[in-house]
């Protein structure tokens, strides 16, 4: 029944015209047969439905929802929104709610097919409905559809890809236009030799799905289905293709595809399989909304497979870019930019420096957008697709700067970002391949050519020497003057000189050592602050830092590592003396530690301001519960973290919600204490603010609930012994003695007593492996020690951190800890306990390297420094009623870290040092670590009823 006042048809109607305004066409009230949506909105040949109920009426939530379950159902709609309006609006004048609508917030959730059983509601402005309508070719493709869709894609891939092994075509001639070295392609493996002809089968196939999206917005345009009526398919598409490059341009997108066309001869097998692709590739286009820009990235980098190890390329996934740049760009953040003028807004320049596939960039152009008409909608202006795509076309031409060492990525960089606008025409975009190897005797390092600073030789593939722009059709060489940027967004490549070496591993060895002796000679040469044993992404930040203005932004994808790795320590001092560190997000997601698509590594996305920070500075670290799969999530969790970092600055935990679903906390730290820490791990060891704050507490002010706890360094009680590499080096292991006494290795399911004895023997190598002076083998033995501390581990399994053992041992899996003079065994033994108490393991676990997840490491100078039990505070007697305890407890099993709250051994240990240093119950602390995700690896919950 009404209430008077607006009938919800009105308020529907002033909803169209925002939207609108908004770049949307919003028709109000349009019939559709048999049904009377409230609002229809057409969007790129979309069927969007909004259905309205206003919060008076009985039972508002559930009549939308079942309204729009009812249009998706029934096929009137791909999608459909159900909107709860504010009874507020209803008494209103026109213009009043026309105003009011702007900054109102709204109740709505999303139907698409299959309809969820329940609805997941969300509460936010109109600029947060826009953006989610924004998301509409993203949020209709389900991950499942999204995977059918990869099929469907691969299928035709795989398709051509058969075809052009059976026409006998080289590898070499096919992987030299797309970017791929021939030195990267090893003859003898049958995966990197398929790899080349199926990424040249994808370019193709992605110019076919181009093509079919410009029929929709060009007459001239042959469609595939004419294409393949005539008698060659193979004359059609290139005589197309020819016509579109001529006429209409899109060279990036176009260019290449034509000239691996071109490579092929005339055959009726290649006629056939184009017109098996050309079916496929017609019913992706008719799923309209799988025409996602993430498709063909996603597809791309499982296709690189055996050769995307080498080059280190990690898929940003787009939920991720989507929160990193939304973060990144956030308007409060850029007071110099007049977001409602397009001039202002397009002058923007914003690069990717290993742009892949381009999601990054697309991200970053997505926001700038939204940011422009968030702001110029709000003025009526009448021209505001005109100014809309006047922005695009500025930012496409000279605002996006994207680089990279595969000529085949850089084809699908320009597709995505041209693909989702075909009606806005630019001459050319800022995209370069960079060459890789040696050349004339000249190391050429791909985009850290960047780093010298002179004109950047770029070139079409990799190895020519002179350089062309990829979206530009002119042969001549030219060397590119890369401006200073407002803001670098990157997902560096992850290689590093450590381990398997895979540092520059896309070439020959020959040349990888070339390289990586040319790139250490250029660090030094141009003193950047980095350390390559990081990565190259330590190495892409300092490069970065040389192209970026004043007051102008990092927003990076990195390991999770650079918060925490000794090696990320000069990167971590870079970004401390030059930057302010506004915002650091991490995932305690069990399911998705990552924000790249091919790999389960722990990473971290952070945003830097560049230039000297203020004291007044404040470091927003935000820790997700939930790691957001697609990007209306993530919109609605940016949007969270936005209002998080505009919060008054407080210790508080500010929790992040969805809907009622809670999926993370964000805690804000005084960003001049952050960067004098030895690392930045602290405000995100845990996922919960409780534990948190239980950290900070005992790091910076040695207290617990209160109560005081003597703390000091470990490196002040003992000195940790050597690495395993120069155990390797220099001994044998050996079962039985004769030898030096050792642990070697460790099983957690047999390591789990406090009480430890030697399970190998080490005897001097006959020629050690490394160069040594003939004594230092002395030197190790010397740091032999009595107690061993876990050097790396599964947090979910491991029950024991540290043990006594009678005798003093070398170590490999755990660190030796020779205990420093006026240290004896009773000493010794109460360190142990605290090391395995819930106070000890929480410390531990806050100086983790996170590597994958509950998959942790622990290395020797963090160790050092991490703070303990002051055992040379205690007064005798409770010294020696620690060592009792320990004795007592000596030789009873701990059960793994998750079974904290029921293991008896760990209880009586924490029992103990309450009774002796006065602290509270530790019980409920216990309990909260053992339900932490990187413990337990069981995702944490929360709902607000």
């Amino acid at each position: 029944m009404s209430t008077g006042g607006f009938r919800q048809e009105a308020l529907n109607v002033y909803l169209a015209t925002l939207l609108s305004r908004r770049g949307l066409v919003a028709l109000p009230e349009q019939r559709l047969p048999h049904a009377l949506p409230d609002v229809l909105v057409s969007f790129r040949g979309l069927r969007l439905i909004i259905e309205g109920e206003v919060d008076d009426q009985p039972g508002a939530d559930l009549r939308a929802w079942k309204k729009a379950v009812e249009r998706v159902d029934r096929g009137l709609a791909h999608l459909a929104l159900a909107v709860v309006y504010p009874h507020t609006l209803r008494r209103a004048s026109p213009e009043e709610a026309l105003r009011a609508l702007e900054s109102v917030s709204l109740r709505f959730s999303v139907c698409r097919t299959p309809p969820p059983e329940n609805p997941d509601w969300h509460t936010g402005t109109i600029d947060h409905l826009h953006a989610t309508l924004e998301s509409a070719y993203a949020l209709l493709a389900s991950e499942d559809e999204v995977r059918a869709a990869v099929e469907l894609l691969t299928e035709a891939i795989h398709t051509l890809a058969n075809a052009l092994y059976g026409l006998g075509v080289s590898d070499e001639r096919l992987a030299l236009p797309l970017g791929i070295a021939p030195s990267a392609v090893d003859p003898t493996k049958v995966e990197q030799k398929t790899a080349v002809r199926q990424i040249a089968a994808l370019v193709v196939v992605n110019a076919m799905l181009f093509q079919e999206e410009l029929v929709r917005t060009d007459p001239r345009v042959r469609t595939l289905h004419e294409c393949m009526e005539q008698p060659s398919p193979h004359d059609a598409l290139l005589q197309v293709w020819q016509f579109i490059l001529q006429h209409i341009n899109y060279h990036a997108v176009f260019d290449l595809a034509r000239r691996l066309l071109q490579t092929l001869p005339p055959d009726r097998t290649l006629d056939d399989a184009l017109r098996r692709c050309a079916q496929t590739v017609r019913e992706i286009a008719r799923r309209r909304v799988l025409l996602r820009h993430d498709l063909a990235g996603r597809v791309y980098h499982l296709l690189l497979g055996s050769i995307a190890k080498p080059l280190g390329t990690y898929y940003t996934s787009v939920a991720a870019a989507t929160i990193l740049l939304r973060v990144a760009l956030q308007p409060e953040r850029w007071a110099q930019i007049r977001w409602q003028d397009p001039d202002s807004a397009g002058n923007l320049r914003i690069a990717d420096l290993a742009c892949g596939t381009g999601t990054l960039l697309m991200a970053a152009l997505q926001t700038v957008t939204d940011n422009f008409l968030r702001v110029a909608s709000l003025q009526s202006a009448p021209d505001l697709q005109t100014h809309r795509r006047q922005l695009l076309a500025q930012m496409l031409e000279n605002g996006l700067w994207g680089f990279d060492v595969l000529q085949s990525a850089v084809h699908l960089t320009a597709t995505t970002l041209a693909l989702p606008i075909p009606e806005v025409m630019v001459k050319g975009m800022h995209l370069y391949t960079m060459p890789l190897g040696m050349q004339d005797g000249t190391a050429r390092l791909g985009s850290l050519d960047l780093m010298q600073d002179a004109p950047a030789q770029v070139a079409l593939s990799l190895f020519p020497t002179e350089a062309q722009r990829v979206t530009d059709d002119s042969a001549e060489a030219q060397g590119v003057r890369v401006p200073k940027l407002h803001l670098i967004c990157m997902n560096p490549p992850f290689t590093r000189t450590c381990g398997d070496n895979l540092l520059f591993g896309s070439v020959s060895t020959q040349e990888r050592s070339q390289l990586q002796r040319a790139l250490q000679e250029r660090i030094r040469r141009n003193q950047l602050q980095a350390s390559v044993t990081a990565g190259l992404g330590a190495v892409f930040i300092a490069v970065a830092d040389r192209y970026l203005l004043p007051k102008g932004r990092l927003a990076f994808v990195l390991p999770k590592a650079l918060l925490s790795g000794v090696e990320w320590q000069p990167s971590r001092q870079l970004l401390g003396k030059g930057y302010h560190l506004e915002t650091v997000i991490v995932s305690h997601d069990p399911g998705r530690w990552n924000f790249s698509e091919n790999t389960d590594l722990s990473e971290v996305l952070f945003v830097a301001r560049k230039g000297r920070p203020s004291p007044d500075d404040r470091t927003l670290y935000v820790n997700l519960w939930r790691n957001p799969d697609n990007p209306v999530d993530a919109l609605m969790t940016a949007e969270a973290i936005r209002e998080a970092s505009l919060s008054p600055a407080s210790e508080a935990v500010h929790p992040l919600w969805l809907g009622d679903q809670k999926v993370g906390e964000a805690v804000q730290v005084p960003w001049a204490k952050l960067r004098e820490q030895p690392h930045w791990m602290t405000p995100c060891a845990f996922a919960q603010g409780e534990l948190v704050h239980a950290l900070w507490s005992l790091q910076e002010r040695g207290e617990w609930q209160g109560a005081s706890v003597p703390l000091c360094p470990l490196g002040e009680l003992g000195e940790l012994g050597p690495d395993i590499r120069r155990l390797w080096a220099t001994f044998d292991v050996v079962s039985q003695p004769p030898g030096t006494p050792a642990v070697w290795g460790h099983d957690s399911e047999k390591a789990v007593t406090l009480l430890q004895h030697p399970n190998s023997y080490l005897v001097r190598k006959a020629i050690p492996k490394e160069r040594q002076t003939p004594e230092y083998y002395k030197t190790l033995l010397a740091q032999a020690g009595n107690i061993i501390i876990v050097e790396r581990m599964w947090l979910n399994t491991q029950r024991l951190i540290a043990a006594w053992l009678p005798e003093a041992v070398l170590a490999a899996s755990w660190w030796p800890v020779r205990l420093k003079a006026g240290l004896d065994d009773t000493a010794g033994k109460a360190l142990v306990l605290w090391l395995n108490s819930t106070l000890g393991v929480l410390l531990l676990i806050a100086n983790r390297v996170e590597t994958r997840g509950a998959w942790t490491k622990f290395k020797k100078p963090t160790l050092s420094a991490m703070p303990v039990l002051d055992v040379r505070q205690l007064k005798k007697g409770q010294l020696r009623r620690l060592a009792q305890t320990f004795d007592a407890l000596a030789e009873q099993p701990l059960l793994s870290l998750p079974q904290m709250p029921q293991d008896d051994t760990r209880c009586a240990i924490d029992e103990a040092l309450s009774a002796v240093l006065g602290l509270p119950d530790l019980t409920p602390l216990r309990e909260a670590l053992a339900r932490e995700p990187v413990v337990c690896l069981r995702p944490l919950h929360q709902r607000r009823r």
